[in-house]
């Protein structure tokens, strides 16, 4: 995930290694989670014809390279890049995407310039919008770094018309995260201002929603019913494609 964190006034050593450190049987967890989210958004991807063998694809917001590493075997590409504002995530990704043949690159948020102009031919990104707090910087750097006609695809349940939102959004505030409240028309304006088509639909419309409350941490939910609401109409996946010219 994508997170800008923010110490309190007068940390102690406790709180810094609880926001920096990696809490390893937590981040299996978090990856076992997500992996019916981003097989998902990797079907969609396919379905649409959106990416040739051989391409370049971009994941913003790699985290520990879970979703690159499931792409890599989906789409069969000859380079990829993370980015990943942690550095602990970034070590744990690079390592975990070593084995992978082609050209790979985890950089930090701070190093988009090292990405060429007009170089990606798919971009990804999974549940980064509330860590992003100026979405047309993010927008700019899209529009830059997309081949003509390249795709965008993001996925976000963490937003503003998600009734779940402000509970989760205040958890992520204790655990010392910077997010912000961003809509999904927010997102949808920001890209098409860049010269983006924008699109969206519900990341999945059926299937079984799966959640253990034993191990949730911050992201809990109050009944089945918005456990339902989440996974099947407010966790969204965003379609950008970058205008042809």
């Amino acid at each position: 995930m994508l997170a800008a964190v923010r110490l309190k006034d007068a940390p102690d050593m406790a709180e810094i290694k609880r926001i920096f450190m990696f809490d390893h049987a937590e981040d299996v967890r978090l990856e076992k989670r997500n992996l019916l989210f981003w097989r998902a958004l990797l079907g969609h991807i396919q379905a649409d014809r959106a990416i040739e063998a051989g391409a370049t694809i971009l994941d913003v917001g790699c985290h520990r390279g879970g979703l690159l590493e499931l792409a890599i075997d989906r789409f069969k590409p000859a380079s990829i890049i993370g980015i990943e504002p942690l550095k602990p995530a970034r070590n744990a990704a690079q390592q975990k995407l070593g084995i992978f043949r082609g050209h790979v690159q985890i950089l930090s948020e701070k190093e988009w310039n090292r990405i060429p102009d007009t170089s990606v031919d798919l971009l990804l990104s999974h549940e980064v919008l509330p860590f992003f707090d100026d979405l047309q910087f993010i927008s700019k750097q899209m529009g830059r770094v997309l081949k003509p006609g390249a795709f965008a695809y993001m996925v976000s349940g963490c937003h503003t018309e998600n009734p779940l939102w402000p509970r989760w959004k205040e958890a992520l505030q204790i655990q010392g995260h910077v997010v912000y409240d961003h809509s999904p028309l927010d997102l949808m304006r920001a890209v098409s201002i860049t010269g983006f088509s924008p699109s969206v639909r519900p990341l999945r419309d059926s299937g079984w929603a799966h959640y253990n409350p034993v191990e949730q941490d911050v992201f809990k939910y109050p009944s089945v019913q918005a456990l339902l609401d989440h996974q099947f109409k407010h966790k969204l996946l965003f379609r950008f494609q970058r205008s042809s010219n």
